[in-house]
């Protein structure tokens, strides 16, 4: 049963009102019934326990849809690549007030000594994703006379590309991990930047891949072993990896071919990603976990990974000064370190959540929200279909709104 026994018995203490959870699973269901998403699996938690569980539709892979399948959460990577940080941080071994160059001192020329830790964290680094990119793509086709795959081609064709790129510039396709083995990057820091710093917030993919990068030269290891040691394991985190081993792959969310990211999220190489922008895999279970240690100020279950003052500062508002807006708007610009601070934003995430909450989401189909003030953490991971197969729906607003009427 969805709605758990906990909140049941509980629900005058929990302030829940057990009807509108019951709403709630026919929301959820009816969206699979519409043939929205292949799979949902998700977990929402009042007070720290849990009262709301569900597991709904398929998995191309014998392992089933549970609350342990791992899923690929994209972009959820970005909260916990902040979160690593801060604890570089708390522990005396970086400051988010340096500039990117101090870790990484082929970062500079072009307008790039300008760009400290703090801005890729807040996405007002005048980094663009699209501008770098574009860039990126003029540059191998002028300079390396190669021209490189469309958007959406086949993954063999950019194998091919890759490997011809490669050779080109005398780097080893292998070892593409390493920042200075990595073409795009090198080709990146040939191109000056196109705006200035903090003139605008931006979300951006790049600048993460770069705070994964300063993770790894300061702490000497691989993103997965100091994750694990640091934040994973004193967690609870059992089925949580950038590299998933092996022996864990059958375990991941198998996507059919109607699915976005459809064949590269099923890929032995996406498996193996430490992609500091959206190489995460994970569970409901764990991302719970993690979700309630932010809500708890830095502990969970009498642990403190992190100090209550790095939680306050990581998930308030950080760009509501010197005038810095997205899309002409000073509420969508509301960005903590790592996280989506609400504040007055109607967005696909539920305009009944508080305005002190914060969330992210994951493309292709995932999504976590934490709320101090009704105590509440949802996770949310589903597989979408392409929008050229099945119309896209947002059934996260839906969802949350529908949990939100069942507060009292």
């Amino acid at each position: 049963m969805p709605i758990t026994q906990y909140a049941l018995q509980n629900a005058k203490d929990l302030g829940l009102r057990p009807q509108r959870l019951e709403l709630l699973e026919e929301t959820i269901q009816k969206f699979m019934a519409q043939g929205q998403r292949q799979a949902i699996v998700t977990r929402i938690t009042r007070g720290g326990h849990v009262v709301f569980e569900g597991c709904y539709g398929t998995n191309t892979k014998p392992y089933g849809v549970k609350y342990d399948t791992l899923f690929s959460v994209a972009s959820i990577t970005k909260a916990v690549i902040a979160t690593l940080f801060m604890c570089l941080q708390e522990d005396g071994r970086a400051d988010i007030v340096e500039p990117v160059k101090t870790y990484l001192p082929e970062f500079t020329g072009g307008g790039r000594d300008e760009i400290y830790i703090w801005r890729l964290l807040t996405h007002t680094s005048g980094l663009r994703d699209d501008e770098i990119n574009a860039a990126n793509r003029e540059y191998i086709k002028n300079e390396l006379g190669l021209t490189p795959p469309e958007h959406g081609s086949p993954m063999e064709e950019w194998t091919a590309f890759n490997t011809l790129l490669y050779e080109k510039m005398g780097l080893d396709l292998g070892a593409e991990n390493d920042r200075l083995n990595n073409a795009d990057y090198l080709i990146s820091l040939k191109h000056p930047m196109v705006r200035k710093p903090r003139s605008d917030m931006m979300y951006c993919n790049y600048g993460f891949q770069r705070l994964k990068e300063i993770i790894d030269v300061i702490s000497g290891e691989p993103i997965d072993e100091f994750a694990q040691k640091r934040l994973f394991e004193p967690l609870g985190m059992k089925n949580t990896y950038w590299k998933a081993p092996e022996d864990k792959w059958g375990q991941i969310l198998g996507r059919g071919e109607n699915c976005e990211g459809f064949p590269f999220i099923n890929s032995e190489r996406y498996y193996q990603s430490e992609s500091g922008a959206g190489g995460l895999k994970t569970t409901v279970e764990d991302i719970t976990k993690f979700a309630l240690m932010i809500l708890g100020g830095g502990v969970f279950e009498g642990n403190r990974i992190l100090s209550r003052r790095s939680i306050e500062e990581m998930t308030c508002n950080q760009n509501c000064d010197e005038g810095v807006t997205s899309y002409g708007s000073d509420s969508y610009a509301a960005w903590g370190y790592g996280w989506n601070v609400r504040t007055t934003k109607r967005d696909d995430t539920g305009i009944l959540r508080s305005r002190s909450s914060i969330d992210h989401g994951g493309w292709a189909g995932t999504k976590i929200l934490i709320d101090p003030q009704e105590d509440v953490t949802a996770a949310i991971f589903s597989a979408e279909y392409r929008t050229d197969i099945v119309p896209y729906s947002t059934i996260y607003a839906p969802i949350i709104n529908v949990f939100y009427s069942a507060l009292e």
